[in-house]
């Protein structure tokens, strides 16, 4: 097997290039690109501005994880402003069935 950095000859067991130092496999779960659910929840339901600013943080090293987080914060801030005109709506038609 060769390294990709350097094209040494290495051992196909090899996980760091012995001439290069240029990691070969990665470990088990590291530079995995999925999106982050607890993220995502919390963007959702409690503070959308922390999939706005998760976006910003990964979106060159985990581009599906931080399109998930912005997405999910876009629907919660959606929600939150729907909700405030269902609220407004249902206060002007409240008061004008006081009158």
């Amino acid at each position: 097997m060769q390294c990709p950095n350097c094209h040494a000859e290495i051992s196909e067991h090899a996980e760091i290039c012995p001439k290069c130092g240029v990691r070969i496999k990665q470990a088990p779960g590291v530079g995995v690109d999925q999106p982050n659910w607890g993220i995502n929840i919390i963007s959702l339901c409690c503070i959308p501005i922390l999939g706005i600013i998760m976006y910003f943080v990964w979106k060159n090293e985990k581009p599906a994880a931080a399109k998930s987080a912005l997405t999910f914060s876009l629907i919660g801030i959606g929600v939150v402003v729907v909700v405030y005109i269902l609220a407004f709506a249902l206060g002007l038609v409240s008061s004008l069935a006081d009158v």
